[in-house]
């Protein structure tokens, strides 16, 4: 049996991508075995929500629901994100070797993959320093605002960041690289003002002077995720069983904010 699990997916709505992030929590929390790299997109482009973010306060709804967004909250922390030019990534396992005991130690192990992955890319990547942005705008301010030293930047600016959720038993953490422009198109759905955000960020395109190609950027992944985490993966195949229980989480948050008016 391989020493890790790969669902390499299409591009889903963000209901669908958040729905499969949390069923495969979940079967890590039940011992699910073998850790899972999963890759994927969002289509339509869809804004996301930290875990304990106060929609009202953060975004604009009814700019996201005219546009034709999706609006869905993450299981894990930080703050709103517009996923939009990116590749997202997601990593779930027990915790424990080989992805240390510690919340920071997890965060620098993925990162270290990343980096691997961007640099072989022709990006000069590396983990950021931190930033931070005052006690009074962060309650709405946007991912794209602030680095810390799990977060992974190029020429000094921000070009992917993560989030982590763990349990008494495993963890997932998922994050975003910016292939191409469109994150900073947030600045229209932000609570405030927010201009500006795009001297901010970078993206591999904007680094390699090159477009960004989603599958060589995934293929990379694979293969530094194998060479740090042992060999060549085994697709994980999700049964009827599991496509029924994202399926019924999918549904849930499709509506968690907009269901015929909107909602805060």
């Amino acid at each position: 049996m391989a020493g890790w699990l790969l669902i390499d997916d299409e591009p889903a709505s963000g209901a669908r991508n958040m729905a499969v992030d949390e069923f495969l929590l979940n079967r890590a929390e039940s011992g699910g075995g073998a850790p899972v790299l999963r890759l994927y997109s969002f289509c339509p482009p869809a804004l996301t929500l930290g875990y304990h973010q106060d929609a009202a306060r953060a975004i604009d709804l009814e700019a996201a629901a005219a546009d034709g967004l999706d609006v869905v909250r993450r299981i894990t922390g930080g703050r709103a994100l517009l996923h939009d030019g990116e590749l997202t990534y997601s990593v779930t396992a027990s915790i424990g070797p080989p992805f240390g005991h510690g919340l920071a130690d997890t965060f620098l192990v993925i990162a270290g993959v990343i980096v691997s992955a961007l640099r072989s890319a022709g990006v000069e990547a590396q983990l950021g320093s931190a930033k931070h942005v005052s006690v009074e705008s962060s309650k709405s301010s946007p991912c794209l605002v602030s680095t810390s030293r799990h977060e992974i930047t190029a020429g000094g600016k921000k070009i992917s960041g993560s989030a982590q959720r763990r349990t008494g038993s495993a963890f997932i953490q998922h994050g975003s690289i910016l292939l191409r422009g469109g994150s900073e198109g947030i600045e229209r759905y932000l609570q405030g003002e927010w201009k500006g955000l795009s001297a901010m960020i970078t993206t591999v395109e904007a680094e390699t002077g090159r477009a960004a190609n989603d599958r060589e950027l995934r293929d990379r992944i694979i293969d530094f995720f194998g060479e740090r985490f042992g060999g060549d993966p085994e697709e994980l195949a999700l049964d009827p069983a599991d496509l029924a229980e994202i399926e019924g989480a999918e549904a849930a948050k499709k509506t968690e904010f907009f269901t015929g008016k909107v909602e805060g």
